[in-house]
């Protein structure tokens, strides 16, 4: 008894097929897109990575794109969930005590919110006369296509009317030999302490170190004192920065100086 095509579940998996109903060369690449942007840990079993990758694929499925159009909303949309839920996995573990990476939830609630903002463009998009149909989509034969000579050709048509203008403007290569280097690290460093100096009377401090330290003294001049508080704002303006880098949020403790302390 043949069977009724139209009275076949939907399967939802047919995206994915080398015949189904979008282009399986930008199936590949959505879907390569896709896996690039999980939150893959080496160190779990690869079982686990397999089920990470295998369900966001199903997350994929589950939204039912009908086009190219679809599947970019799509994967942005799991690629915000996996964001948002890789932030709440931080903030939750990854700092002292537990649950006070603040940093780490504001990121999770923003990528939150940039999932649910895409899943409603998908939805808004979907409200138009649906072109899936009741059963399996219909099979397409798509043409091989060869993509590294079509990028070619666009490459080509996009230089074209620039050659000549490269040729008129260009400029002479520039040659740095060791010497020049040096020289402009020597005026990059001299400007550096022009502006961390900026305002003080070094001429008229005594107790400068060869590197810009300073040891407190009992005593300090105006000038010394003027010295060490620009050099301990700069020293937590760089310890900042460098906490911020590995991810610590926390402001830097200042302590009262005393004479015979170091002020780098």
């Amino acid at each position: 008894m043949p069977t009724d095509e139209a009275a076949l579940p939907y399967n939802r998996d047919a995206i994915f097929d080398a015949d189904g109903p979008i282009n399986p060369v930008f199936m590949l690449e959505a879907i390569r897109t896709l896996l690039r942007a999980l939150p893959l840990d080496e160190t779990e079993p690869k079982a686990w990575r397999n089920r990470r990758m295998g369900t966001a694929l199903m997350g994929l499925a589950a939204l039912h794109p009908r086009d190219e159009i679809e599947v970019m909303l799509g994967v942005q949309a799991l690629c915000a969930y996996h964001a948002a839920a890789a932030c709440w996995h931080l903030g939750m573990n990854h700092h002292y005590p537990r649950g006070s990476g603040l940093r780490q939830f504001s990121a999770a609630a923003s990528a939150a919110r940039t999932f649910d903002t895409l899943l409603k463009a998908l939805e808004r998009r979907q409200a138009r006369p649906l072109a899936v149909p009741a059963g399996r989509p219909a099979p397409r034969a798509w043409p091989e296509r060869d993509l590294t000579a079509e990028v070619a050709r666009m490459e080509d048509r996009c230089r074209r009317g620039e050659q000549e203008a490269a040729e008129s403007e260009a400029e002479p290569e520039v040659a740095w030999t060791p010497d020049a280097l040096a020289a402009a690290d020597a005026m990059l460093e001299r400007a550096r302490t022009e502006s961390e100096n900026a305002g003080l009377d070094i001429a008229h401090t005594d107790g400068i170190l060869p590197g810009g330290g300073m040891i407190v003294p009992d005593n300090p001049t105006p000038q010394q004192d003027a010295y060490l508080a620009r050099r301990l704002g700069l020293s937590v303006k760089q310890e900042r920065a460098e906490n911020l880098r590995n991810g610590i949020d926390t402001l830097p403790q200042i302590r009262p100086l005393r004479p015979g302390d170091f002020v780098p």
